[in-house]
């Protein structure tokens, strides 16, 4: 089927904006086939270069409904990462300032928690919304959460599939053209992009990173869309958790006023946002702002209003037994040091790997400690949330050597490594 253009790719030709329709097309038709995987296979093989990206995300925005808006819509996501309910923040913050946002949702690759993971935390949220459902809830709460899943382009989730199956999470070309395409659909004017880099993000060097920004900074551009591309580091935890339900708590401790990490980091990529959309304020007025919002409960108040306007369980997520684990034990340090590094990668996998094997979304991992922290012996330096007791015998040990000390101080870095607007 795709012979042809196989061997296109392989005399280092570019692929067509017709061309890369007819491979879509084909996907959604025969879903995963021997064809579609070759056919993927050598774009991983022998690369694409950034209009090929273009192409190729243009043709899976148009595999589904393309939203259109006449006010600037703001959108955000990144590309994957553990302990990071940023947007779940991020969404009733900004809306809670008349800013309109929509979030499209995809769920985890690998070791990753996606925003569909978290927000499908939250018991009843309906995620797949009419044009009517999302009109309404935009005019109502000023904010939306869609999956992928829905009507648009129903082609990325085959990708995802593509992906998965042959372990092409490091292609980052394909992950930018996920990316592209959904925000294409969502009919955002105005997005934030955060590629992560590290040990604990899909894309593991800052190079590979930077070009990823620069293709998804170009699509945008050559769209018409204002975008702004954060290049960040993984190497620190920006929530204090893991797990689809411990994130999703860990957001709405944030949207009720605690100052932590995950606050500062919301109202700094906020700030970003606002510049998109045209706020004229300086920085400080703006973080300001923000800080108020949060503080006087602001956001939290719109963020009850999004999830019953979209039919989740308000009372859920207002009662204390929200995240009710089957059982739970604290995790001490043997040694005393510094933290110099917390491989959150491998408790991801075990979560997500328990999570699977339970269907529990009360299973997770709360850090007590950020890289830089002082340890001694005998502090508390995680709890695990388990179903099986056996699991914390098994897992126990591992996740305290996922927390690495050093004898030496370990001073504390920004994340955000480059901003490129």
């Amino acid at each position: 089927m795709f012979e042809n253009f196989i061997e296109k790719k392989s005399i280092n030709r570019c692929l067509t904006q017709e061309e890369y329709y007819e491979i879509v097309d084909y996907m959604l038709k025969n879903k995963i086939d021997v064809e579609v995987s070759k056919m993927f296979l050598a774009l991983n093989t022998f690369g694409m270069n950034k209009k090929e990206v273009l192409s190729l995300a243009i043709a899976i925005r148009d595999s589904g409904k393309v939203l259109k808006y006449n006010q600037n819509i703001l959108e955000k996501h990144s590309t994957g990462g553990v302990a990071d309910s940023t947007s779940v923040v991020l969404i009733p913050l900004l809306a809670s300032l008349g800013y309109k946002i929509i979030k499209t949702t995809a769920r985890s690759l690998v070791f990753t928690n996606g925003s569909a993971d978290r927000f499908g935390a939250i018991p009843n949220l309906k995620v797949k919304l009419t044009n009517n459902e999302i009109e309404k809830a935009l005019a109502k709460t000023n904010a939306c959460i869609l999956s992928h899943k829905g009507d648009m382009c129903p082609a990325d989730q085959i990708l995802f599939d593509v992906i998965e199956k042959h372990e092409l999470h490091n292609d980052i070309n394909l992950l930018a053209a996920s990316i592209i395409a959904k925000k294409l659909a969502s009919g955002a004017k105005s997005v934030l992009i955060d590629v992560k880099y590290g040990r604990n993000a899909l894309v593991k060097s800052y190079l590979k990173a930077l070009k990823m920004a620069k293709i998804m900074k170009y699509a945008f551009k050559q769209c018409g869309v204002k975008s702004t591309i954060l290049v960040t580091s993984s190497y620190q935890p920006i929530g204090d958790s893991i797990g689809n339900s411990l994130e999703m708590l860990d957001a709405i401790d944030v949207l009720h006023g605690k100052r932590c990490f995950l606050r500062e980091t919301a109202i700094d990529y906020a700030v970003e946002m606002m510049k998109l959309a045209g706020a004229k304020m300086d920085n400080f007025d703006m973080r300001h702002l923000l800080a108020t919002s949060l503080d006087n409960g602001r956001a939290w108040d719109k963020f009850v209003d999004i999830v019953k306007i979209q039919g989740g369980d308000v009372t859920a997520i207002k009662k204390d037994s929200y995240f009710a684990p089957y059982n739970t034990s604290v995790i001490k340090s043997n040694f005393d040091g510094y933290v110099e590094s917390i491989d959150v990668m491998s408790i991801g996998e075990i979560v997500r790997k328990l999570c699977k094997v339970s269907h529990d979304n009360n299973i997770g991992v709360t850090l007590n400690v950020k890289v830089g922290d002082k340890v001694s012996v005998g502090d508390e330096v995680a709890t695990f949330y388990y179903k099986n007791k056996k699991d914390f015998k098994d897992y126990k040990d591992v996740i305290a050597n996922c927390i690495r000390l050093t004898d030496v101080k370990v001073n504390k870095k920004p994340i955000i490594k480059k901003v490129i607007r």
